[in-house]
């Protein structure tokens, strides 16, 4: 699959002296490796900050690395904010039912909501560590070889 062409797009090949600040874009994400929570936001931008005035097809390499990045943190956000919600609800229904006089219903509950964290945030929270390494990978192997790369699931911030 190729890439849109459009006078306002980056380009869909690479010049070979662009390949290895294209590389270093899209491996900049593992600065999160070193600071955690911000290192994979940082990095690719401050590789887009540093690239983007050599060249158009670099601006739109770093723009679309970061733009991934920023997509998967907001993912995160809205995961944890809805796990905690859901666990929450399962903690307090546990609390009121035991308050009632229900201690089965309550533990009931509270177990649900352990269960719930388990069997619905881990592995989400799994998939978004390890979804981004497999696509930057895969991003390395096409830039590598002179073709531009599209992140998939990416939300354009970025322009």
């Amino acid at each position: 699959m190729s890439l849109p062409s459009s006078p306002y797009s980056a380009p869909t090949t690479l010049p070979e002296p662009e390949r290895t600040p294209a590389l270093l874009i899209h491996l900049s994400p593992l600065a999160g490796l070193l600071l955690p929570t911000i290192g994979n936001l940082l990095g690719p931008l401050l590789a887009w900050l540093v690239y983007r005035d050599r060249s158009r097809a670099l601006d739109g390499q770093g723009k679309e690395a970061l733009n991934f990045q920023l997509s998967l943190w907001l993912y995160g956000v809205i995961i944890t904010v809805l796990a905690f919600g859901l666990f929450s609800v399962g903690l307090v229904g546990g609390a009121v039912s035991a308050a009632v006089g229900s201690p089965d219903a309550g533990a009931f509950a509270f177990f649900g909501a352990f269960a719930g964290f388990f069997a619905f945030y881990l592995p989400i929270m799994l998939v978004l560590f390890l979804l981004p390494l497999v696509l930057m990978l895969v991003a390395v192997v096409r830039v590598s070889s002179g073709r531009a790369y599209r992140y998939p699931l990416t939300i354009r911030f970025i322009r």
